[in-house]
């Protein structure tokens, strides 16, 4: 009887592990291909495979081989799985996608990298302010464009990116960021310098467009704020959004442009800014409006990699209601409307 239990058990362990193995069967393959210059062997790169199912877990590691390229065996091919790969101190990313076959084949593309900003610059610039209870929420959004030739990577220990402190922050400020060709943003917290005076992303700039959205809470409890920001980059034009529209802003050079009642909103040109250049504007008055609830199409939570040294696993947070106003009614704005290039006269530092 013992034994009849004793095979019982075996064969019902055997069955529940099937299964198991029978979705370990996934292999990746591919290899590393340096666009900087492919004579450069992409050699001893680290891999790990995330798997994206309920976090970011590494349950693979491996390295290219002297030619670059790389085969991960025993995966299982039926769960959500990312492939990163890290070259020179920048990671690269790429989603294995299995075929009947159980095997995912991927060529990712790397770059060797420099600290130089020739042919890197911000292409454009939004801001949005909504006043919601005794504080502002702020949003400042940049598209940096990389075209340096041969295409190269952009990275600096002191900071890739790099955005003035505003005058009484309230809490941490965080940094969301599109690569070039994604669609999926990740979050990252946002780095202090060591002078207190400024916030930097260690987030490597890749040849193409990189979209930075540096989320920051003000205070607002006398119905007014002086906003005053340090630019590290020369800037041709940026648009500031205000939320609610009779909340007012001046200061030099700044022309309200778009006034939408309806939608409660106010669009302010301010012109183009210079590296150096330093801002002060004022916020006066205006009627406090609603936190908004995260709506399904306006917020979502996705599972991303963290590039960079500031962490290995992050998830993306849910975008709110400015992260929407900024990339797509002043993105509109600055198309559609042809809103006039007002030079903002700045209070120039001294260098």
């Amino acid at each position: 009887m013992k034994t009849v239990r004793l095979s019982l058990i075996i064969l019902w362990l055997v069955a529940a592990a099937a299964p198991i193995a029978a979705q370990n069967r996934g292999v990746a393959e591919g290899r590393l291909i340096n666009r900087t210059d492919p004579a450069i062997v992409a050699g001893n790169a680290e891999l790990e495979v995330l798997l994206l199912s309920g976090g970011m877990d590494i349950i693979k590691t491996a390295t290219t081989d002297s030619r670059g390229a790389f085969r991960i065996e025993n995966l299982p091919d039926d769960m959500p799985l990312m492939l990163r790969a890290v070259y020179k101190g920048a990671n690269y990313h790429g989603m294995l996608m299995f075929g009947e076959d159980g095997k995912a084949r991927l060529d990712m593309d790397v770059y060797e990298t420099t600290t130089s900003m020739k042919d890197i610059r911000v292409d454009e610039a939004d801001m949005a302010f909504q006043l919601t209870g005794d504080h502002l929420h702020a949003v400042e959004t940049y598209m940096v464009v990389n075209n340096a030739s041969p295409p190269r990577v952009y990275l600096n220990t002191e900071g890739n990116f790099r955005v003035s402190k505003a005058p009484g922050i309230l809490e941490p400020p965080r940094f969301r960021i599109t690569a070039p060709g994604s669609e999926m943003p990740l979050t990252q917290s946002a780095l202090e310098s060591a002078d207190g005076e400024s916030y930097y992303s260690l987030y490597p700039l890749r040849p193409g467009n990189t979209i930075f959205e540096f989320h920051q809470t003000l205070p607002y409890t006398t119905g007014k704020y002086v906003y005053e920001k340090k630019f590290f980059q020369d800037i041709p034009e940026i648009l500031v959004g205000v939320i609610p529209f009779d909340m007012t802003l001046s200061g030099d050079g700044l022309k309200k442009t778009e006034d939408h009642a309806a939608e409660n909103f106010s669009v302010y040109s301010a012109g183009a800014v210079g590296a150096n250049d330093t801002a002060i504007w004022t916020f006066a008055g205006g009627t406090p409006v609603m936190e908004m609830e995260e709506e399904h199409g306006l917020s979502e939570t996705t599972i991303i990699a963290m590039d960079g040294v500031v962490g290995r696993n992050a998830l993306t947070i849910g975008s709110i209601i400015l992260t929407v106003f900024v990339l797509t009614l002043l993105f509109a704005s600055r198309r559609i409307s042809g809103a006039p290039e007002t030079e903002l006269r700045m209070t120039r530092e001294k260098p």
